[in-house]
């Protein structure tokens, strides 16, 4: 006890508390700059892993795939017959694709999900299965680049001919012929375990096909792996599907490698996969992608490969023998996919970091956003007995904010005026604050500044809350909303408002295009990605929390140094 007294008086003396609650500011920016840091030092050697198979059953490229030389001609003829399709319906599209497939054996049925145009599927029953598992190869009719998806409809049906004279499957395969690969392919993957009548079991693994017009040669293909709501598939399956196309000599492009840096492997090479994956998988469900994010949320393995170029040294057999080997590898387990990471980051084909490895960086930021939470209670010179008598009224007005942000979540998808106007007014209408004269609008100093405490403790929260389920989503929320943690330091009016201004999500949202505005407001609706509620109920009205404490109240900060002196 004594030496704790000493210890007491001896901080006293100095004024170290004074001190150290004017560095808690400094102290929450570095800890942010340290979660940005993190991240930077990923793709230095010694900090990423090279990718392996954890699951030994899978044991893919140990059978000689025969989907050959001899099976050319029957893609080129089938892509003869489909380039004749091009311009007609699709329901005349199905009924030629059901003749063909009907004549292989296959059990072909529809789903209709009553916005798009009729969806056909076609089962082939495993000979050696006991029909409670399935593999699915989906291939819409339009590619995510809008292209008539010509040659992997041809690769399809060839496909479906060499698997039915296969007596090797223990797993059924379905064929989904899909109008596109967004809402239409999504909502036969609902529809498939919930409502439709023909099902072929459990679906372990997924592959969506694109191979447009590239003709008989390809140049490399493209690999597209993330899910809805910072779903990844396991990564066994990635590096199954890669070993793979490392035996056929074919070259992998993820996060849209350019191809002249295909072969490269450098620090920066590693750092731009890595900062578009994170922003890729942020996007999923937002933006168009590959159509592999439609099997999100049923425990499905799934990825979209697409050929690239048309000048190629490669074959489309060579294509079609992707497919083929990787079914082949998940035809060889007895269980579903588990051995591997569900929780990565890729920085090329062949590097990844696990989820112990990146998970610090949202950690550190979540802390920063605590520290200048705290920084804003002690840095107000008020006492702490104050904040707990208006806590009633600052937890009120911030519920009513959550109500406000929970209509505007409803209410907004169904508005009908021009976006840009929309977003105008979401930006720039709360900065309005300042201007209104109305004393019944201000607030006292303890319930601004308990306010803005809360809202920022709230987007800590948030991050912690997302940081394991959703990693990419979790450390851009607190990268966009960090310029609120500068406004618990004294900072002219200006300044305040250009911080608020530009961690306001409607305005970068202005600022990266209407498109994701749009992409956000009928996500859930379309895809049950709930990204949008996490921007409309978290992030907005955690920034109209702070809004309204800095510019409808008395924030002004009190020089403590002085006043303990």
């Amino acid at each position: 006890m004594a030496l704790a007294e000493t210890i007491s008086r001896k901080i006293h003396k100095l004024g170290l508390v004074p001190k150290l609650i004017k560095l808690l500011p400094i102290v929450s920016i570095l800890l942010a700059i340290s979660s940005i840091s993190w991240i930077l030092i990923l793709p230095l050697n010694g900090n990423y892993r090279n990718t392996y198979i954890s699951e030994n059953a899978l044991m893919p490229s140990q059978v000689t795939s025969f989907f050959r030389e001899s099976e050319w001609n029957i893609v080129r003829g089938y892509r003869e017959e489909i380039s004749k399709l091009e311009n007609q319906s699709i329901e005349i599209r199905n009924n030629q694709l059901e003749k063909w497939v009907n004549d292989l054996g296959l059990v072909t049925a529809y789903h209709n999900n009553g916005k798009f145009n009729d969806t056909l599927y076609a089962i082939m029953h495993a000979p050696r299965g006991d029909d409670t598992e399935a593999m699915v190869l989906a291939i819409p009719w339009e590619t995510s680049d809008n292209e008539y998806n010509e040659g992997g409809m041809a690769l399809a049906i060839a496909l479906s001919r060499y698997f039915s004279k296969m007596s090797i499957w223990s797993k059924n395969i379905i064929i989904v012929f899909v109008e596109n690969n967004q809402f239409p392919l999504r909502s036969w993957v609902e529809a498939y375990h919930t409502s439709l009548e023909e099902t072929a079991g459990s679906i372990e693994a997924a592959i969506v096909l694109e191979y447009g017009k590239n003709g008989d040669y390809f140049d490399y293909y493209e690999l597209i792996y993330e899910g809805l709501n910072g779903q990844l598939p396991n990564l066994d399956l990635l590096n199954t599907v890669n070993l793979i196309g490392y035996h056929e000599g074919l070259h992998c492009a993820i996060q849209d490698t350019p191809s002249t840096e295909l072969v490269k492997d450098t620090y920066f090479t590693r750092l731009r996969t890595l900062i578009r994956g994170i922003i890729a998988l942020t996007l999923t469900g937002i933006k168009p992608g590959g159509g592999c994010e439609a099997f999100s949320g049923w425990q499905i393995q799934a990825f979209t490969i697409k050929a690239r170029g048309t000048k190629g040294p490669h074959d489309v057999t060579q294509f079609g023998r992707l497919v083929d080997s990787t079914f082949r590898s998940v035809n060889n387990l007895l269980e579903k996919f588990h051995q591997s990471f569900f929780f990565y980051l890729m920085l090329s084909k062949n590097h990844f970091v696990s989820i112990g490895t990146y998970l610090p960086s949202a950690v550190l930021m979540a802390i920063a956003f605590t520290f200048s939470s705290l920084g804003t209670i002690l840095i107000s010179g008020l006492e702490i007995n104050s904040f707990i008598s208006h806590s009633a009224k600052i937890l009120t007005i911030f519920v009513i904010i959550e109500i406000i942000c929970f209509i505007l979540s409803l209410t907004l998808p169904l508005i009908k005026v021009d976006i840009s106007i929309l977003l105008i007014i979401l930006s720039f209408i709360p900065l309005g604050l300042k201007s209104s004269s109305s004393s019944s609008f201000k607030l006292n100093k303890t319930t601004s500044f308990g306010l803005v405490a809360l809202s920022l403790f709230f987007i800590s929260l948030l991050i912690t809350a997302l940081l394991i389920v959703h990693f990419s989503l979790a450390l851009l929320l607190g990268l966009f909303t960090l310029p609120l943690t500068f406004l618990a330091q004294p900072k002219p009016k200006l300044k305040t408002i250009i911080c608020l201004l530009i961690s306001n999500p409607f305005f970068i949202i202005s600022i990266a295009g209407q498109d994701i505005f749009l992409g956000l407001v009928t996500s859930w609706h379309d895809l049950q990605c709930w990204t949008w509620f996490v921007v409309s109920l978290g992030w907005y009205s955690a920034w109209l929390g702070v809004a309204v404490g800095t510019l409808s109240g008395d924030f002004t900060v009190q020089d403590t140094t002085k006043k303990q002196q």
